[in-house]
């Protein structure tokens, strides 16, 4: 079965935040660019991934006055905390927590995943292609997975992503498992379930999952992380053979990787990520033929993200490959790309 895979790669900037309508315009915008590409027609299966972390800063949506006056995205949060005062204590209460950035997540969580969840599905219908959302950082919703209103189980914060197929109807959500070192793990983030993060869904009748970055690599960044479990070996197992893993690097893409013994004379974080990321993993799979693999790009205060999207393939004929991959990886508007790559499962 001939299917048409996009990774969509977003410069996302302050004003794409601004509010869910200029989120829309810039998502609707990218995915506008697959419809050229659709080789066997808008009938025929598209799958579309967009990045991590994508979601994650439409918690500044209607308050970007609020931090016109920030220079780092933590004056940023703390500039709209401090706009809630009571709010935050009211929802550290309720949901028992000590946490503030558990607080400030648990009560953005409504308006973040309404948004994010009805952009999603209106532009899974508009353009006829399964659309896994990229990633943000939410709790558990209590209505449950179909559900467009939201409505926080706890204050326990998932790096979250979910599927959605061109009838609107959510398929799949998927909570990060492994935390990034020195990134991730000092926000209070909780780890996603190992045993939910292993189990493939039926997508076209393709055995399908979703790995969100760091749980795409095949060994830990640092040597402090025991706790570390490479995802594809199990998914492969599992006869998982589409794998989407929406990424967002923090580091730059083409300066020496920092978790090396010797950052100024060692490997390019680019090399790295081919040396021990997805590309790596799929070598030793027997089941796994594709990864679908975007990047976010962004600048947004002090935060910064770069990185090559990737479609990468395994056959017996050629081993491992990168199918497509984007023409830049600067986090820049010109480096906007839909990287397209066509394939019979």
């Amino acid at each position: 079965m001939y299917t048409d895979l996009f990774a969509i790669q977003p410069y996302m900037t302050l004003s794409d935040y601004a509010s869910e309508e200029a989120f829309y315009a810039k998502l609707d915008r990218l995915l506008a660019l697959t419809t050229p590409y659709r080789q066997y027609g808008r009938g025929n299966p598209a799958f579309a991934v967009l990045p991590e972390d994508l979601a994650t800063f439409l918690v500044i949506a209607h308050r970007t006055h609020l931090i016109k006056n920030s220079h780092t995205i933590d004056e940023a949060f703390s500039a709209i905390g401090k706009s809630l005062g009571p709010t935050l204590l009211a929802t550290m209460a309720r949901y028992r927590t000590w946490s503030l950035k558990e607080a400030f997540f648990t009560w953005s969580a409504t308006n973040v995943w309404e948004m994010w969840h009805r952009t999603v599905i209106k532009l899974a219908k508009k353009y006829d292609l399964t659309l896994v959302a990229g990633s943000g950082l939410l709790p558990d919703n209590r209505l449950g997975l179909a559900a467009s209103s939201f409505k926080p189980q706890s204050a326990r914060i998932y790096n979250y992503s979910f599927t959605v197929l061109p009838s609107g109807d959510v398929v799949n959500e998927t909570r990060k498992v492994n935390l990034v070192p020195t990134q991730e793990d000092v926000l209070g983030l909780s780890k996603g379930s190992l045993e939910a993060g292993t189990q493939p869904y039926g997508w076209e009748t393709i055995p399908t999952a979703t790995v969100i970055c760091y749980d795409g690599f095949q060994v830990p960044h640092t040597r402090q992380e025991p706790a570390f479990t490479a995802l594809l070996p199990m998914l492969d197992r599992q006869g998982a053979r589409l794998i989407a893993q929406p990424s967002a690097n923090p580091w730059r893409w083409d300066a020496p990787w920092i978790f090396q013994d010797n950052p100024q004379t060692g490997r390019l974080r680019r090399q790295q990520w081919l040396d021990e990321g997805a590309m790596a993993g799929l070598q030793a799979c027997h089941n796994i033929e594709v990864i679908v693999n975007p990047q976010l790009l962004l600048n947004l205060l002090d935060v910064h993200f770069d990185g090559r999207s990737m479609i990468l393939a395994r056959t017996p004929e050629r081993g491992v490959e990168i199918l497509a991959q984007s023409r830049d990886f600067v986090a820049c508007q010109e480096s906007e790309e839909v990287v397209h790559a066509a394939w019979d499962f």
